[in-house]
């Protein structure tokens, strides 16, 4: 998920694809702009989105996310809210399930 605590532009899901792109290039020059990307789902409501990655790219990934700190300009900041080799696995949270 990004956040934007100034608010700012939302970007569509082509510009999240693009700063995505971006910040593989800043961290880990042309190889890491190279690691191939799957935006899934992005709403831009919210700013959150669902990103493919093969599995030796995660770390490669994670960290070119969360060391961008600006977008346009603007300070923004992206977390990480779960990782999962399943896509199933993200459909539910399990902090936020209620038992009967």
């Amino acid at each position: 998920r990004r956040e934007l605590p100034d608010g700012g532009a939302r970007p569509s899901v082509a510009q999240f694809k693009q700063l995505v792109v971006s910040a593989l290039r800043e961290l880990h020059g042309e190889v890491g702009a190279a690691l191939p990307v799957d935006v899934l789902t992005y709403e831009e409501k919210s700013l959150s989105a669902i990103l493919r990655v093969v599995s030796s790219g995660l770390v490669k990934l994670w960290s070119a996310l969360t060391l961008l700190g600006f977008y346009q300009n603007r300070r923004c900041a992206f977390r990480v809210l779960q990782t999962s080799p399943f896509l199933l696995a993200l459909s539910g949270n399990s902090r936020e399930l209620v038992l009967d």
